[in-house]
């Protein structure tokens, strides 16, 4: 087993240490359940252990099919699959423990799946050991950095946090249900309000103002973004709107931005459920689709705001298709609908029409493709985003989205860098 120090390195242990020492008087927190969320599970004799992916969080459950609380779930439904287990288990923890899930590097999903266990179960167990387990191809010594904030923002010490690599049998654990999960149900306000209690430490509110538009267009090419969104950014930025590079700063900078914007505005991606580590904040929030008739997080950010809007610009995408033939929608180039977008901040009265300039729009948007299609097909990208698909399947979609200037040097693009594949 393995647990973190202040440093956040891996340690291993030979014990387990509950670190009661660390009780509700130290941290602050005087939280109780409302009796409007699930009681907090009690399992006893539960093996954990690694597991092959973050579709099983590693819990043995005694009779997992018949579970449901203790059981992962994804928009309305249980997804995860019972852990198998290669060996049995060496270790016996006496100790009573929280589990959590699998330890997840992705901030998308840390936030929507994993956190939402978290609040409840700390309301009514604040001092016991947190268990994650690890995946069996997680080669990491230590959490990262963004987990690592993600906890401290929660304000759980690191070291009440324990790291599973090895099935190992536990004789109670406790487990919340997810008070929210990926684009599930409407939020309930109960767990609404255990997070808000948790997190008030952390930030000083005040009457939120302005306009602040969170961006994607400082990652990288494959992470998916809008065509010119950095043409977008800087005419946002002259007409006075805070832009928010999520990637650059902290997450107490992040939390502070979201919550003073009085309209806060997401190009649509996973800094979205960021907004989910705050509670109800009187703010409008809009989301700039990427995806066709996307609601991204729609019940979750509905519960903490005074309005959600999904901006209707999508324009279309360009995409490519792994091995399985499944398109790679999360990592596709999407256009704008100009006019859906100078509509939209023409109502929150941004004069981003007086500034629109199509030539050096559609200048800019040429140039993201063709970077999108060079980084695409660069021959170390990540096995997940690696086009499987013919060439023509993507140069096809060129002519339909206005592109056809653009095939002949895409298609070069295409054939030298698969060269070196």
């Amino acid at each position: 087993m393995q647990k973190t120090n202040k440093e956040g390195c891996s340690l291993r242990v030979n014990r387990f240490n509950s670190g009661r020492g660390q009780d509700r008087h130290e941290t602050g927190l005087d939280i109780r359940r409302p009796e409007g969320l699930p009681p907090v599970l009690s399992f006893q004799d539960v093996v954990i252990g690694p597991v092959a992916d973050r579709q099983q969080p590693g819990a043995a459950w005694a009779d997992f099919e018949q579970q449901t609380h203790a059981r992962l779930y994804r928009r309305g439904g249980r997804v995860c699959k019972p852990p198998a287990f290669k060996k049995r288990p060496e270790t016996v923890v006496q100790e009573p423990v929280i589990f959590a899930s699998c330890y997840d590097n992705h901030f998308g999903h840390l936030t929507a799946e994993t956190v939402p266990r978290l609040p409840q179960a700390l309301a009514e167990h604040n001092d016991l050991p947190i268990v994650f387990t690890r995946m069996t191809n997680d080669t990491s010594h230590a959490p990262s950095a963004m987990f690592c904030s993600v906890m401290e923002w929660l304000r759980i010490p690191l070291e009440q946090i324990r790291f599973i690599d090895q099935p190992t049998l536990f004789r109670q654990v406790y487990v919340a249900a997810q008070g929210e999960h990926l684009d599930g149900p409407p939020t309930p306000p109960e767990y609404v309000d255990l997070l808000e209690k948790r997190i008030a430490p952390n930030l000083q509110l005040r009457a939120p103002e302005g306009v602040a538009f969170v961006t994607r267009c400082g990652l990288d090419h494959k992470m998916g973004y809008h065509a010119a969104e950095r043409y977008l950014v800087a005419l946002l930025r002259d007409l006075g709107v805070r832009i928010i590079y999520p990637e650059n700063l902290t997450l107490p900078e992040q939390m502070r931005l979201y919550a003073q914007a009085r309209f806060l505005v997401f190009s649509e991606g996973s800094a979205l459920h960021g907004r989910q580590l705050l509670g109800r904040v009187e703010q409008d929030i809009a989301v700039l689709r990427r995806r066709k008739l996307s609601e991204m997080a729609k019940g979750q950010i509905e519960a903490r705001c005074s309005s959600l809007t999904y901006v209707p610009c999508f324009g279309g995408a360009l995409h490519v298709t792994n091995k399985y033939g499944v398109k790679v929608t999360y990592a596709m180039k999407s256009f704008y609908n100009i006019e859906a977008i100078l509509s939209f901040f023409d109502s929150l009265g941004v004069p981003l029409r007086q500034r629109w300039d199509m030539a050096r729009y559609r200048d800019a948007r040429d140039q993201d493709v063709l970077n999108w299609v060079f980084t695409l097909y660069d021959a170390k990208i990540e096995h997940w985003l690696k086009p499987a698909n013919e060439d023509d399947y993507l140069l096809d979609q060129f002519e339909r989205l206005h592109l056809k200037h653009l095939r002949e040097q895409a298609s070069a693009l295409i054939k030298a860098r698969k060269l070196a594949w």
